[in-house]
C-alpha cells in the first residue's frame, strides 16, 4: 500500500508541473507583441496600413475603435500631433493629441491650407479616446492612429466619431515615429484598410 501511494502521489506531481509548464507556455504567448494575442478582443475590426514614401515602405496593423464605420483612407500623409511644449524643464515632450491647439497648429494649418489630405498619430492617454479623435477631426484629420503604451491594447471607445480610428502597439508606434523622425514630420503617405478575417494571424509583424 505504502508503494502504491508513493507511485500515486508522484503521479499527481507530474500531472501538476504539466498543467503549470502548459499556463506558463500560454502566459508567454499572450503577451507576444508580435501577433494578436488572447487579449486582443475578439470583436475588433482589424486594419492594415501601409506607409510609402522615396525609397521607403512599411506594412504594419492596428485594430479599430468599437464604433468606427468608416474604414479606409487613400493617399493620405501622416502626421505626428504634438503637444504645446512642456512648461517645465526636462519634461518629455507630449503626443497626446487631447487639445484643439496642438504645438504643430502652423504645420496642420499649411496642410489643410493647402487641400492635403491628413492622418494623425498621438500617443494613448491624458484624456478619452473619443477626444482624442474629436480634437482631430475638428483639426482636419481624416483618420488618427493611437500608439498604446505598451504591446496591450484595447477596443476603444469611439462613438460619436466618424474618421477611421485605430489603435496600434507601442512597438508598432515606436516604429513609426523613428520613421516620422528620419524621413520628416508629414512627409510619408499613408493608406489605411479594412483587413479580412483569415489574414488576422499575420498581424501586429513589422516589415
Amino acid at each position: 500500500m505504502k508503494t502504491f501511494a508513493v507511485i500515486a502521489l508522484s503521479w499527481i506531481l507530474v500531472a501538476a508541473s504539466l498543467t503549470a509548464a502548459r499556463r506558463d507556455h500560454h502566459g508567454k504567448q499572450r503577451h507576444n507583441p508580435k501577433r494578436f494575442n488572447h487579449t486582443t478582443p475578439r470583436e475588433a475590426s482589424y486594419g492594415e496600413i501601409h506607409l510609402r514614401a522615396d525609397h521607403y515602405h512599411r506594412q504594419l496593423y492596428g485594430i479599430y475603435g468599437a464604433d468606427v464605420w468608416k474604414y479606409y483612407v487613400r493617399n493620405a500623409t501622416l502626421l505626428l500631433i504634438r503637444d504645446q511644449p512642456p512648461k517645465r524643464v526636462g519634461e518629455p515632450q507630449g503626443y497626446y493629441g487631447c487639445s484643439r491647439v496642438p504645438g504643430n497648429l502652423d504645420e496642420i494649418a499649411q496642410l489643410n491650407r493647402a487641400g492635403v489630405r491628413w492622418v494623425g498619430l498621438v500617443d494613448r492617454g491624458d484624456c478619452m479616446f473619443y477626444k482624442k479623435i474629436q480634437y482631430a477631426k475638428e483639426l482636419g484629420s481624416v483618420g488618427l492612429l493611437v500608439r498604446s503604451k505598451t504591446d496591450e491594447i484595447v477596443l476603444m471607445s469611439t462613438i460619436g466619431n466618424h474618421i477611421p480610428s485605430l489603435m496600434i502597439t507601442k512597438t508598432v508606434g515606436d516604429a513609426i515615429q523613428r520613421d516620422i523622425a528620419d524621413i520628416g514630420n508629414g512627409k510619408i503617405k499613408i493608406t489605411v484598410s479594412r483587413v479580412l478575417e483569415e489574414e488576422r494571424k499575420k498581424l501586429f509583424l513589422i516589415h
